[in-house]
C-alpha cells in the first residue's frame, strides 16, 4: 500500500472517530505535497469542527472553488460558511454583507436545511430595515414543503413558530409590503388553519392587507375581533387606530392611540406612534397636546440618533407660531410629562408610568413542576407545571443538589420580562420534592 494512501487511511480514521486534531495534523501533511479533493474537504471537516473559523473560511473558498463538482467538498464548504459567516453575524449586520455570504451558499447548490439557514437570515436582516422587495425575492427561494412543520419550542419548553409559519408570515407580509395584497389575503386564508396557534398573527396581517386595499370596513372588523379575543399588544391597537382615523372617526381613534402609548415600558418603539398622535392632536384643533407628542417623538429619535423628518420638524415649527416658541417641552422628560397628563385624563388611568407599570397579580403559592436547568453556562432556568405554565427561576435560588427533571414545589411572585415585553412569574422559595 502507497504511503500517502495508508496515511489518508488513518486520518480519515481519526477524523470519523472525533479525533479532530489528531487528523488534521495528517491532513496538512498530506496537503502539503498532494492537493486532493478529498484531504481538503477532510481538513475543512476538522477545522470546522475545531471552531478554528478564520482558517477554515479560507480553505473552503479553495476547495470550493478548485472541487465544485465534489459534493463532499461542497458539502462542508456550505457548512462552514453557515457556522463560520452566517452564524457569526451580529444583529447590527448589513444587510449587503449578509447577502454576499448567503449568495456563496446558494451557489454551492446547498440541501434544504442549510438553504434555509441562510435564506431565512437574508428576510431577517431585510425585515429589520424594511425592504421588503428583497424579502419578497428571497422567500421565494426556498421550497415551503421542504420546511418543517413541527412548531420549535423556546428555554422553557413552550411551543412557538415552525419553519413553515414562519416563511408563510414573510411571504405574506412581503405581499403586502410591495403592493399585492390581494394575493397575501388568499394566502392568509390559505395557511390560518394549518398554524391555529399564529392565528392571532395571520388575522393581523389579513386585517392589515384589507387596510393597504382600502377595505376599511372589513380591516375594522378584523381588528376589532383581534382586540376582543386576544391581549391587545400596543402596537396592534396602534394599527387598529389607523383604520378608525382613516373612517373618519379621530376622536375615537386617538382614545385607541392613547391607549396604545400606555402599553410597551419603553419609548423608543413608540416614536411614529406619537407622531401620529401629534398629527391626529394637530388636526383636531388640539394644540399643546399635539406639539408634547411631537416634541417627544422629535426628542427620542434625537437620543438614539434617528433622523427626523421634514413633516415633523414642520408641524412642530406650525404649531410654535401657534403656541409660542418658549414653551415648547425642551427634553424627553418634559415632553412625556404632558403627555402622560394627556393619556390620564383620557384614560382614567392611575399609573402610566413607562418605568414601571402597575402590578397588581396577587403571589401564588403552593405550585408544583418540574425542573429544567438548561445549559450549565446559563444563570436561570424554567420549573414547567402540568398545566403548561413556565415559571422564570434564578439557579442561585434552588436548593443544593437538584438535578434536571426533579419534582419541586414553589411559590411565585409577579416579574415582567423585558425582553419580550410581557408579564411573567418569577419562582421563589423552592424545595425538592419529599419521596419520603
Amino acid at each position: 500500500m502507497p504511503e500517502s494512501l495508508g496515511e489518508k487511511q488513518k486520518a480519515n480514521e481519526l477524523r470519523k472517530a472525533g479525533k479532530y486534531d489528531e487528523a488534521l495534523e495528517i491532513y496538512n501533511h498530506l496537503w502539503a505535497t498532494e492537493k486532493d479533493a478529498y484531504i481538503g474537504a477532510g481538513m475543512l471537516h476538522c477545522l470546522r469542527k475545531l471552531r478554528r473559523y478564520d482558517e477554515a473560511v479560507p480553505l473552503a473558498d479553495k476547495i470550493a472553488n478548485e472541487y465544485p463538482d465534489i459534493v463532499w467538498c461542497r458539502t462542508e464548504a456550505i457548512w462552514t460558511y453557515i457556522e463560520g459567516r452566517i452564524y457569526k453575524l451580529g444583529s447590527d449586520a448589513s444587510l449587503k454583507d449578509v447577502k454576499e455570504i448567503a449568495n456563496k451558499i446558494l451557489q454551492l447548490n446547498p440541501e434544504p436545511i442549510p438553504l434555509k439557514l441562510a435564506v431565512f437570515r437574508v428576510m431577517k436582516a431585510a425585515k429589520a430595515i424594511n425592504d421588503w422587495r428583497t424579502v419578497n425575492e428571497w422567500v421565494t427561494k426556498v421550497d415551503p414543503n421542504t420546511l418543517s412543520s413541527k412548531p420549535m419550542t423556546d428555554e422553557s419548553g413552550r411551543e412557538g413558530w415552525s419553519d413553515q409559519s414562519l416563511w408563510s408570515n414573510y411571504r405574506i407580509y412581503a405581499l403586502i409590503e410591495t403592493g399585492h395584497a390581494e394575493d397575501a389575503i388568499k394566502i392568509v386564508d390559505d395557511v390560518i388553519e394549518r398554524f391555529p396557534k399564529q392565528r392571532k398573527f395571520f388575522l393581523r396581517l389579513k386585517a392589515l392587507a384589507n387596510y393597504k386595499l382600502g377595505n376599511f370596513e372589513e380591516s375594522e372588523k378584523i381588528y376589532a375581533d383581534l382586540c376582543k379575543r386576544y391581549k391587545s399588544d400596543w402596537w396592534l391597537i396602534h394599527e387598529f387606530a389607523k383604520v378608525i382615523r382613516d373612517l373618519g372617526r379621530k376622536e375615537d381613534a386617538l382614545q385607541l392611540m392613547y391607549k396604545s402609548a400606555i402599553g410597551s415600558p419603553k419609548l423608543e418603539p413608540l416614536v411614529t406612534l406619537f407622531e401620529d398622535i401629534g398629527i391626529l392632536c394637530k388636526d383636531l384643533g388640539i394644540h399643546t397636546e399635539a406639539r408634547a407628542h411631537l416634541a417627544l417623538s422629535k426628542h427620542v429619535r434625537n437620543e438614539q440618533g434617528w433622523a427626523i423628518s421634514e413633516k415633523l420638524n414642520n408641524a412642530i415649527n406650525e404649531l410654535n407660531k401657534i403656541l409660542g416658541d418658549n414653551n415648547e417641552p425642551g427634553s424627553i422628560g418634559e415632553a412625556l410629562k404632558v403627555c402622560k397628563s394627556v393619556w390620564q385624563n383620557a384614560l382614567g388611568a392611575e399609573d402610566l408610568s413607562h418605568d414601571k407599570k402597575g402590578d397588581h397579580r396577587h403571589e401564588k403559592r403552593g405550585l408544583k413542576g418540574k425542573l429544567s436547568l438548561g445549559p450549565s453556562s446559563r444563570p436561570y432556568c424554567f420549573i414547567n407545571t402540568l398545566d403548561n405554565e413556565a415559571y422564570f427561576c434564578l439557579k442561585k435560588d434552588l436548593p443544593s443538589g437538584v438535578k434536571d427533571g426533579c419534582i419541586v414545589f414553589f411559590d411565585a411572585t409577579p416579574s415582567y420580562d423585558k425582553k419580550k415585553q410581557r408579564d411573567t412569574w418569577q419562582a421563589i422559595n423552592i424545595t425538592v420534592k419529599n419521596n419520603g
